[in-house]
């Protein structure tokens, strides 16, 4: 049976990148030095990268080079170095049966890549782990969420007030949540990928009246 996930578009690469990157940092807790990664970690910095020698578990790793031009992902083709290289070529081939990524030859080397069912993969453990980070001190700005979303998008607009909700935001009004943190990164993904970027406004207020209930609600006070 199609899910609805199924239906949703794919974000373009840059996106899938960044939601990677976002979900790498999330399960850095997760025992990233273990020498065995679970399909969340592979899947995660296979998206990062976007196309992937499969040679990288050898110590004489070979990187295509235009994925790579960048220091950030050089830096998280560096965690592939923490796992075991034969645990990591079975679980690749275990996962291209699974028709979660992609193998094939290029230019004379093995290469990997998501499939379509990796690339939702991704995403619903990205936007599953999804968090906001709480710095140590406030800044004292809100931010604030104002949507707008039609109604042939009901569902759509559901969800994205879900996803608001679990993030931890405060409901002022029907279509209108606050947040204390700087969370611009993440509201942006849950815009691009649900498509309602329209829709959906982003604010930050340096003042808001009569914030004392507010503050008292997210422990700033």
């Amino acid at each position: 049976m199609q899910t609805f996930d199924s239906i949703l578009p794919l974000p373009a690469q840059n996106t899938l990148s960044s939601l990677s990157e976002l979900l790498l940092k999330q399960i850095r807790s997760e025992e990233i030095h273990r020498r065995y990664a679970p399909v969340k970690h592979i899947l995660a910095l296979v998206g990062v990268a976007g196309v992937v020698g499969l040679s990288f578990v050898a110590p004489t790793a070979v990187l295509l080079a235009k994925p790579f031009v960048d220091e950030q992902r050089k830096k998280h083709f560096n965690a592939w170095k923490h796992y075991n290289p034969s645990y990591l070529r079975a679980s690749l081939r275990r996962l291209h049966k699974q028709k979660l990524v992609e193998i094939v030859k290029q230019n004379g080397e093995e290469v990997v890549s998501l499939t379509e069912s990796g690339k939702r993969r991704i995403i619903k453990y990205a936007l599953n782990d999804l968090t906001i980070e709480t710095p140590k001190h406030w800044d004292g700005r809100w931010r604030i969420i104002i949507y707008d979303v039609e109604n042939k998008k009901k569902r759509l607009r559901d969800i994205f007030r879900g996803a608001l909700k679990s993030l931890g935001f405060l409901q002022l009004q029907e279509s209108v949540w606050i947040y204390p943190y700087s969370c611009e990164k993440q509201i942006t993904f849950l815009k691009e990928y649900y498509g309602v970027g329209k829709e959906v406004l982003y604010i930050v207020a340096v003042t808001l009246e009569d914030d004392s209930p507010y503050k008292t609600y997210f422990g700033l006070e």
